[in-house]
């Protein structure tokens, strides 16, 4: 009869890796932080300071500063005062000053003060003040609506400018345009319907009519 000590049946036990599931967490800052190159986070990040994106983030920013290098990826909203893209963003984005570089994309809605766009947008955009679209840049959106929009690269969708759309001659705009002033540079092409802007008329909520009920008597 055999015997086979407990120490030789645990020798021969075959090994097992536990993986554990990555945790999506929120992240507070207040100093500047930077996702390096090759690096992917899953989480919110929120704080009152900078943040700078090599890598990947999948989850919502909400800071001062942002600044995506053309390696970086967010998956997620961003709310700052200030977003520089070099990289590409899905998902929405809502800040003060946003300027889009060459290299930059970026996907869902925006909604800023003043834009610079040298890169792609495909999605709706809400400038306050204005948009300036370079030579390089590209828009395919639903709606694109500015008090000033320039226009040397590419537009394609629905434009409305409430103060002036200025195309220069390298400058196209293709789509239903709905203007207050235009301006167009030789060579500049606007293709497409085109109506006067005019301001949006306040609803005034109507009165409800009383209904007075009255019985007449015959004499």
């Amino acid at each position: 009869m055999a015997f086979f000590s407990k120490e030789k049946e645990i020798d021969n036990a075959p090994e097992v890796t536990i993986k554990e599931e990555p945790k999506k967490t929120t992240v507070k800052t207040s100093a500047a932080t930077e996702i390096s190159k090759n690096i992917t986070i899953e989480g919110n990040i929120s704080g009152t300071d900078s943040i700078k994106i090599e890598g990947t983030l999948i989850g919502n920013i909400e800071v001062n500063n942002v600044t995506i290098g053309k390696n970086g990826l967010v998956k997620g909203s961003i709310r700052a005062q200030k977003v520089s893209n070099a990289g590409r963003v899905e998902g929405d984005i809502t800040c003060n000053d946003l300027n889009i570089s060459q290299t930059g994309f970026v996907s869902n809605k925006i909604h800023s003060n003043i834009l610079i766009l040298s890169g792609e947008i495909l999605g709706e955009i809400l400038t306050e003040t204005s948009i300036n679209v370079t030579p390089t840049g590209k828009v395919q959106t639903t709606s694109l609506s500015s008090k000033r929009v320039t226009v040397n690269g590419t537009v394609e969708g629905r434009v409305i400018a409430s103060e002036l759309l200025e195309v220069g001659s390298n400058g196209l705009v293709n789509g239903e345009i709905s203007v207050k002033n235009i301006k167009t540079d030789e060579g500049g092409r606007v293709i497409g319907s085109m109506a006067m802007y005019t301001e949006p008329t306040k609803k005034v909520a109507q009165k409800k009519q009383e209904v007075i009920e009255a019985t007449i008597e015959e004499d």
